[in-house]
């Protein structure tokens, strides 16, 4: 394991946001019930907050807890393979507000494909039914850890820049 400072935290967590395909979801329902999920999703790259866009049933107890409360934590982690200390897997996880988009939004249709241009074709069956949500879930607050006594705060607009002094 390197020693506390000695990698550049930046490129490792890029690489975590580019090779993760699915979020994991901790919510609370209106009367504080824990609830946790995942999903696919895509990064909103036009807006520039580091918003995750996620397009989920609402069958599922996440989503309804999202649409009531619109307050997540999301997390990004290295797969138990990818790692050879499970008490200091790479990870960053996020607070975040929600957002519901619209189906008469503008940005629907471009987001949706934005999905499905790297989640697959299963996107355009899921959209034809009636009960899924697209959100965009806008941190609010980060923190990245990439080992033992390597812990960042995230700052920036996107929340993917580091407080080295915190660290």
């Amino acid at each position: 394991m390197p020693e506390k400072g000695s990698q550049d935290p930046a490129p490792i967590l890029d690489e975590l946001r580019r090779s993760r395909r699915s979020v994991q979801l901790a919510t609370l329902d209106a009367e504080g019930q824990p609830h946790c999920g995942y999903a696919p999703f895509v990064f909103d790259e036009q807006a520039g907050d580091g918003a995750f866009v996620i397009f989920t049933s609402q069958l599922s107890m996440h989503t309804r807890d999202l649409l009531a409360t619109r307050r997540a934590g999301v997390m990004l982690i290295a797969d138990e393979t990818e790692t050879s200390e499970l008490f200091a897997r790479t990870r960053a996880s996020y607070d975040c507000e929600v957002w519901v988009i619209e189906r008469d939004n503008e940005r629907y249709e471009p987001l949706l494909q934005a999905l499905q241009s790297r989640q697959g074709k299963m996107i355009g069956l899921l959209k034809t039914l009636p009960d899924f949500v697209l959100f965009r879930l806008v941190p609010t607050a980060g923190q990245f850890v990439m080992g033992f006594g390597q812990a960042y705060h995230l700052e920036g607009p996107a929340l993917d820049q580091f407080d080295l002094r915190k660290n």
